[in-house]
């Protein structure tokens, strides 16, 4: 463990990192498998399609809702809004 790190700050650091790749390659599968979003209405809809899914979930009771559904779906989002960034406002891309 790096000494400039107290351990709960690099706990957080280690977990974050972990999450970050989980997201990566939750963009890289969509984009091997889905062509690039069209235009910003699309990439909307295809966020907006993932929220509700994680909405779904989350409006359950407490003892009904499945964690892991909900990270996945969290998990998507933020794929889905990094593909959006990437597909629809790079600056050689903007569509």
């Amino acid at each position: 463990m790096p000494d400039e790190y107290p351990f709960d700050e690099y706990s957080k650091a280690k977990k974050t990192e972990h999450i970050v790749n989980a997201i990566y390659q939750e963009y890289l599968k969509a984009s091997r498998s889905n062509p690039p979003f069209n235009s910003a209405h699309e990439g909307w809809a295809v966020i907006m399609e993932e929220v509700d899914e994680l909405w779904e979930e989350v409006r359950k009771k407490k003892a009904n809702r499945s964690v892991a559904h909900m990270k996945k779906e969290a998990k998507q989002i933020a794929a889905m809004g990094l593909r959006f960034i990437i597909d629809i406002c790079d600056d050689d891309n903007q569509r």
